[in-house]
């Protein structure tokens, strides 16, 4: 049944991106894309003001354009959702990065606005990515949810134990992003400003302590959080174990970290277990 689910979904059968998801997808191509307009303006004029001004325009423009067109493409943001190529999204804006830092190393100098525009390009796009993996998720697991059964539900946080150790990472990649600020722009450490991506991490992190939404469907398994849900078909789910403290639903592939639920949060464990061990046993 979860086969003939996602084969329902094709492109035509979920409708174009929605307006939101097409201003968000315009932005991110444009952070990426528009400064490279402006980079290559840049060997015209070096007026401040005249770049500035390049680069507000060049976005609107890409924004526009890519916008329009993502609300064309039927079945887009469904289709990015359910595949492993949402992940790029967040990454793809590090080629800037990548780019300038290894245009310098082999000795040629980008111009100075190159910099700037890296953090742009970099900063910006990372940012949107993170928005559009969510919402592309988000739209996958909605169309899904509609194609499907749902058989049990329940809202958990992580264990104690697994808090308390995401709350560590947001506190370590908080300080050393800040810590290279301060290195780079106060002592005139440059290596140390690239600490400051380690921002990015922490965004992992965020809501440790808020509950998730887990729905066990016929097709699979969905966890939803308030800004971003995501769905795992059962071919993706090797199988569950109940400890002391948690519920863990493990995946299939191993570098994939498993579902863990605060076993006091679930009110319907005797439910929600026999949904699993219907679930899986018929998988075998």
């Amino acid at each position: 049944m979860a086969t003939r689910t996602e084969t329902a979904l094709r492109p035509s059968s979920v409708g174009r991106p929605d307006s939101s998801y097409a201003v968000a997808a315009g932005l991110y191509v444009a952070v990426i894309l528009a400064p490279m307009i402006v980079l290559g303006l840049s060997s015209v004029t070096s007026s401040a003001a005249v770049l500035y001004l390049s680069l507000l325009g060049a976005v609107a423009g890409v924004a526009a354009i890519a916008g329009w067109g993502v609300s064309r493409s039927q079945g887009l943001a469904v289709t990015i959702g359910r595949t492993a190529i949402a992940w790029l999204l967040p990454i793809v804006p590090f080629a800037w990065s990548v780019g300038v830092f290894g245009a310098a190393v082999v000795g040629w100098k980008p111009p100075d606005v190159a910099f700037p525009l890296t953090i742009v390009g970099t900063g910006g796009g990372a940012f949107l990515g993170i928005v559009l993996l969510g919402m592309s998720r988000s739209r996958y697991t909605k169309a899904v949810l509609n194609e499907t059964v749902e058989l049990a539900q329940w809202e958990a946080r992580l264990p104690q134990r697994w808090r308390y150790v995401a709350i560590a990472g947001m506190v370590v990649t908080g300080i050393l992003g800040i810590s290279g600020l301060i290195a780079e722009f106060a002592f005139g450490i440059d290596w140390a400003g690239w600490l400051y991506w380690l921002i990015f991490f922490w965004s992992l992190f965020a809501g440790v302590e808020n509950p998730r939404t887990f729905r066990v469907t016929e097709a699979g398994l969905a966890v939803g959080r308030p800004l971003q849900h995501r769905f795992k078909p059962w071919s993706e789910l090797a199988g569950y174990s109940l400890t002391d403290d948690a519920l863990v639903i493990q995946t299939a592939a191993w570098w994939r970290p498993a579902y863990r639920s605060d076993r006091d949060d679930i009110e319907n464990l005797d439910t929600v277990v026999s949904s699993l061990n219907n679930m899986f046993s018929t998988r075998r």
